[in-house]
């Protein structure tokens, strides 16, 4: 599928048109077959079932071409779209890469979306099927998805890694090898630049309610590419990361970074800091990437990894604003990567002092000491005052979309709007803290008008009632009067996010659970 662009790009705005991410994962597993591709983290029976596992690129193309036939013997039609809502592991990326392979296109679900949020996207884009685990921590992700799968028709499959999966669920480990026994006709070439098709559908937030992201291969190409360069990864690294690959930025500092240069990614989960010191020494991480917030953190304690670590990538949230770092002589290589949402991002390499880079106004390039260098992003202040972007790695369009339902703002021209207040100054771009229409709460968006009404009606619920509070760290929380602990329980009971639950009244400030 390729979707209709708003314009046509000119020379030399597009990138990778002829290549796919399942093309370069058979270049890896021909030309780097036992090179490690994949590593678990090393706490992962505390989090999720089964041992920690580490795979070759020879080995995970193969599984992923195994679980690629079994998905196709599903038969749900080329270009059908498949959920996948797991925690860092293995069949994550896995999973990710053979839905692509069996022709189909991937939405990545935020593990901390519930039923509510995930009925919406089930709905809005006639999910066929659902790859999930059986447990994530002390939540139970079959379980969830099959009550929002119940209440969106278009789901006829859901499928789990794991011990005990519910009623009604596919027991991936248990079925796969009956699956993929199938013989199948290679799938035929698609037409027109296979780099051009519609790849992974991510989920942002607008005034109007959730709205999904398309993106084609060649756009997430963009991206990671733009990351890599920026950072100084090349295939003799060793990339960690604590991101989910649940948006734009999580895949461009994970899974692409890997397969575009070939250094194997080592997976962990954003809250333990023991188990990640302990891989980045194990494994000799060259790169970690972590949220901004933690890195500015680690810096002030005098925490940032050292050796064999050489460079750290803060990804700083929508709205966060990179502040200066200082770093010890001897210490890390600080990558900041900025993120608008799910339309774009700009990765930039601090200064020797330790200040972050300004938002450029115009084209950001790859190579910034070259002006002839290829621009992956274009910037500028749109004349309602918010920061627009375009470029090869920004949205060319939206899926189509039944009237009144919520899309992206892009003009003709494709500029698409982040929502984010901007003005220029001294030829650089401020921007503001707060999008139109959204409020943020750690690393999810949600649209505000549709939230706080919710929230109200199950407040009301509750006897109680709740507000928006700014929160230095998650941007903005829950805060009650009274009733945390009823007001937790009554969201969680009509399936929405964890997100939006209270802090405990023993606490003075909200927080998200």
């Amino acid at each position: 599928m390729i979707l209709k662009r708003h314009r046509s790009l000119a020379a030399g705005d597009s990138f990778g048109e002829d290549v796919t991410l399942d093309s370069l994962l058979a270049r890896l597993a021909t030309t780097r077959p036992d090179a490690r591709a994949v590593v678990d983290p090393a706490d992962r029976p505390v989090f999720t079932d089964g041992a920690p596992r580490r795979l070759t690129w020879a080995a995970l193309d193969r599984e992923v071409e195994k679980l690629s036939r079994a998905l196709r013997s599903l038969d749900l039609g080329r270009d059908a779209v498949i959920a996948l809502q797991m925690p860092n592991t293995v069949e994550q990326i896995v999973s990710f890469l053979a839905i692509l392979r069996a022709g189909y296109v991937v939405t990545p679900i935020p593990l901390a979306w519930r039923q509510r949020e995930i009925g919406q996207a089930f709905s809005r884009l006639g999910v066929k099927a659902v790859l999930t685990t059986s447990r994530s921590g002390s939540m139970r992700p079959g379980e969830v998805l099959c009550h929002a799968a119940f209440e969106a028709f278009s789901v006829r499959f859901i499928l789990a890694y794991g011990r005990n999966v519910p009623d009604g669920v596919v027991p991936i480990e248990e079925q796969i090898d009956e699956f993929a026994s199938e013989e199948f006709e290679k799938l035929p070439d698609r037409a027109g630049k296979p780099g051009q098709h519609l790849a992974a559908i991510t989920w942002d937030a607008v005034a109007g309610g959730f709205v999904p992201v398309p993106r084609a291969h060649c756009d997430l190409l963009a991206a990671g590419l733009g990351y890599i360069l920026e950072a100084g990864i090349g295939g003799a690294d060793v990339i960690a990361t604590t991101m989910f690959g649940t948006s734009l930025a999580g895949m461009a500092t994970g899974l692409i970074a890997s397969l575009l240069s070939g250094a194997p990614l080592v997976l962990h989960q954003p809250f333990s800091s023991r188990a990640l010191a302990g891989a980045l020494a194990t494994e000799g991480a060259t790169h970690v990437v972590l949220p901004g917030a933690l890195v500015a953190g680690m810096a002030r304690a005098g925490r940032l990894p050292t050796r064999p670590t050489r460079t750290v990538s803060a990804v700083w949230r929508t709205g966060e604003r990179p502040s200066k770092i200082t770093i010890a002589s001897g210490g890390p290589i600080l990558t900041d990567v900025i993120t608008f949402g799910e339309i774009g991002l700009i990765a930039a390499r601090r200064e020797a002092d330790g200040r972050p880079q300004p938002i450029p106004h115009g084209a950001v390039r790859l190579q910034r000491t070259t002006p002839l260098g290829r621009a992956m992003i274009e910037t500028k202040v749109s004349n309602q005052g918010r920061l627009v972007l375009r470029g090869a790695m920004t949205p060319a369009a939206n899926l189509p979309a039944a009237t009144g339902a919520p899309t992206l703002n892009i003009d003709f021209d494709g500029w698409v709007d982040t929502g984010l207040p901007a003005a220029l100054h001294d030829g650089d771009i401020r921007v503001g803290s707060v999008r139109n229409g959204v409020v943020r709460i750690g690393g999810l968006a949600f649209p505000r008008r549709a939230t706080e009404d919710y929230l109200g009606i199950a407040a009301t619920e509750a006897g109680t009632e709740a507000q928006f509070q700014h929160d230095p760290v998650f941007g903005e929380a829950v805060q009650t009067e009274g009733g945390a602990k009823l007001l937790a329980s009554t969201l969680d009971m009509r399936g929405a996010s964890p997100a939006l639950y209270p802090r405990p009244e023993s606490s003075s400030r909200a927080q998200v659970a």
